[in-house]
């Protein structure tokens, strides 16, 4: 049987709930005590401890702890934990800055603890899958990935957090994680509602392998959407993170069309009815539960797994900060971060 991690869980909010749920039920993870200075206490803990302050902590004892406060607090949390001596599992992103992560990195590093941050859409079943299909070379060479990632307008939204923070992230990781090496090209962003809130950015980023991407991300959209859409040299693949769906067409629409083939519109609507199709199966399963598991390996076994790592999720960061900085000036930032040895100068691929 696996050892059981003690673990306690800081942060109530939407997504501090859903990591309850999780965490109180999945095999290795022992709940010891949830955190929460705002909650009111839930009556359905059980044996489950209730704090409102870290330092009530102290008197616990616990291994490892999972991060799901507001962003703005993520940095403070996580190294106060860290002086404890405690693993962690932080949601996305790391930190709200560059320099705010960094410095959770070295503090992690310093201690010796275990750091991974929840950029949770690594264990989304359909981008498992795509990661397959592309290195199978079922796509043939990726050319395009577009990432759109829109809804509406979340209730709660504290100064400082924007959409490239909440949601960019997450498929600027995603990109990071299926062709490694990133640049930023362009970015735009939009304040439609609050002021000095981003709801909406478009941003451009290059590959180390040669493809080009888009992330579309906005709070202005009545429906949730959240996809991927790969283009290659052999085919169009389609990811939806929702539903857990990854298409591939291919065939027919990319072979050249002899003009006798087109004899009406009638005929022009059957040949892009034609393409091949292939709806590959996936297993699906809740990719903040399979989060958890890896996590419990990462923590008793060493074994990271498709976990994202403090230094990914730095890099996801600095690109992000980025994206914001081309926005505000109109142009390439040219004051970065301080070089750290692992990320440099604006057009390190990162």
């Amino acid at each position: 049987m696996a050892a059981k991690i003690k673990t306690v869980l800081v942060g109530l909010g939407r997504m501090g709930k859903n990591h309850l749920r999780v965490l109180r039920d999945t095999p290795g993870i022992d709940l010891k005590a949830v955190v929460d200075a705002q909650a009111v206490q839930p009556g359905d803990l059980g044996s489950i401890g209730f704090c409102r302050t870290l330092a009530e902590l102290k008197s616990i004892d616990f291994d490892a702890a999972v991060i799901a406060t507001p962003t703005a607090t993520h940095h403070a949390v996580a190294l106060e934990l860290i002086g404890m001596g405690k693993h962690l599992l932080v949601e996305k992103p790391i930190a709200s800055t560059f320099e705010q992560g960094r410095e959770v990195l070295e503090a992690a590093a310093n201690r010796g603890v275990k750091l991974a941050v929840g950029h949770v859409e690594r264990f989304n079943p359909a981008v498992r899958k795509l990661r397959e299909i592309i290195k199978e070379g079922f796509l043939g060479t990726p050319i395009h990935f577009s990432f759109t990632r829109v809804g509406g307008y979340p209730e709660t939204v504290i100064t400082g957090n924007n959409v490239i923070l909440d949601l960019a992230v997450h498929d600027i990781d995603v990109l990071r994680s299926l062709v490694g090496a990133v640049k930023l090209e362009h970015s735009m962003c939009h304040v439609t509602w609050r002021e000095n809130v981003f709801d909406t950015a478009e941003i451009f980023l290059a590959s180390s392998t040669g493809a080009s991407a888009s992330v579309h991300v906005n709070w202005i959209t009545p429906t949730k959407i959240r996809s991927i859409r790969v283009t290659g040299t052999r085919g169009v693949c389609f990811v939806d993170y929702i539903l857990q769906t990854c298409e591939l067409y291919g065939g027919s629409l990319l072979r050249p069309v002899e003009p006798t083939n087109i004899h009406s519109f009638d005929s022009i609507q059957e040949l892009y009815r034609a393409t091949d199709k292939i709806q590959f199966g996936v297993q699906k399963e809740e990719p903040l539960r399979a989060q958890a598991k890896q996590f419990h390996r990462f923590v008793t076994e060493g074994d990271a797994g498709e976990l994202c790592t403090g230094r990914d999720a730095h890099a996801a960061v600095l690109l992000a900060e980025r994206a914001m900085q081309v926005e505000q000036t109109r142009a390439r930032p040219t004051s970065l971060p301080p070089n750290d040895g692992l990320l440099t100068a604006a057009d390190e691929w990162i």
